[in-house]
């Protein structure tokens, strides 16, 4: 660790030696916080394996910490090149370059018929990375905070991940809409890429906007690894599928937000079955779960800040041959953004999540309840 960490200063180091020569900029955010919860969890057999209220320094209470590399060159009136290199890092423990740049390691090109990325790429359904459009537009809270008090893209089908050796592409805005795609070879480094030994995600978006009203589709679609080591259900796997839908509209004392998600061929369905999997380990291992979620809410101005208010849910189940366990999952939460300037913002929020399962024969049903409280603090540099 202790190597890798060197490494990752010096390679640090030498960008910010050249960053007075070039367009380089070094950027990130760095926030910590406090968190109060009160948990219970109860197994198919009855057994209540969690009841506990916790609290204690969080640093992602209020967001992901990161600090990043980009620059770019103008080539041409129609050609810009650049790169970003970003990493993860923990405050409360000083972990950071645990993995390298895993966020996002990428070069891209600009042109007149669109931008092109490649390397280590964030999805276009996330709210995060250099691609990214739909949860940051359309879902109330994005990847929230506090645990799970304002955590609506936790009851989906998370594709929110960055993708090894993904190509993306942009294209120019034109009436209002922008397309987007993107395709990965595969996140294993140890087989051969864009093989049935590797699971190669993919996705198409689209993106509308006409003044205070804004909507966006995105269809995903994970080819699972089939064969070899990383095959999953005995190297028949069900394919991941969803169709993502978003709309929100800025009436100037609040920006409403509604997002829906239908999904089918997943493996897991975000904090609902995490969620329950650490309370009873019968459920795990899943390979055609099917449903749908919806988040609706709002971004509400007030006393020089803003309020973020939530409410989730999601049904599913699994529909796999002879299964017979079900989902559901419920989440309400509030979050209050106050800026201190225009780099420092303070932030608090509460919530509650709700998840259980249902299954034939089961004596019970598997259930998890959380409430969570928090406050912290965010700089952006």
């Amino acid at each position: 660790m202790m190597k890798k960490t060197l490494a990752a200063v010096a390679v640090l180091s030498a960008f910010v030696g050249s960053a007075f020569a070039g367009e380089v900029t070094i950027y990130g955010r760095v926030g910590t916080g406090l968190l109060l919860q009160d948990q219970e969890g109860t197994t198919f057999a009855g057994e209540k394996v969690v009841d506990q209220t916790k609290w204690g320094m969080d640093a992602g209470v209020t967001t992901t910490n990161r600090i990043g590399l980009k620059g770019s060159e103008q080539i041409s009136d129609d050609l810009e090149v650049g790169f970003v290199l970003e990493t993860k890092l923990i405050t409360d423990t000083g972990t950071a370059f645990d993995g390298g740049f895993n966020r996002e390691s990428l070069i891209y090109a600009k042109t007149n018929y669109g931008s092109f990325y490649a390397g280590r790429v964030g999805s276009m359904w996330s709210d995060g990375g250099s691609t990214n459009f739909w949860a940051s537009n359309y879902v109330a809270g994005g990847t929230g905070g506090g645990g799970y008090s304002v955590q609506g893209i936790g009851l989906m089908v998370n594709e929110m991940a960055r993708e090894a050796n993904r190509i993306s592409y942009v294209s120019p805005t034109f009436a209002g809409f922008t397309l987007y795609g993107e395709y990965s070879f595969g996140n294993k480094t140890d087989v051969q890429e864009n093989t049935s030994r590797n699971e190669r995600p993919a996705a198409l978006g689209l993106k509308y906007a006409n003044g205070n009203f804004g909507s966006g589709l995105v269809v995903t679609y994970r080819n699972e690894a089939s064969f070899g080591t990383y095959a999953t259900n005995g190297g028949d796997p069900e394919d991941e599928f969803t169709v993502n839908l978003g709309v929100n509209y800025n009436a100037g004392f609040a920006n409403f937000k509604l997002a829906g998600q239908y999904f089918t061929g997943a493996n897991s369905i975000g904090n609902v079955t995490g969620t329950l999997d650490d309370i009873d380990a019968s459920i795990s291992g899943y390979d055609d779960l099917k449903g749908y979620s919806f988040v609706a809410g709002a971004d509400i101005p007030a006393w020089g800040g803003s309020w973020t208010v939530s409410v989730a849910y999601t049904d599913g189940e699994d529909d796999a041959e002879g299964a017979t366990d079900e989902f559901t999952g419920f989440n309400i939460g509030a979050m209050y953004t106050y800026p201190l300037s225009k780099q420092t913002l303070i932030k608090a929020g509460a919530g509650y999540l709700k998840t259980e399962a249902e299954r034939t024969g089961a004596a019970h049903k598997a259930e998890f309840e959380s409430i969570d409280a928090w406050v912290g603090i965010v700089q952006y540099f």
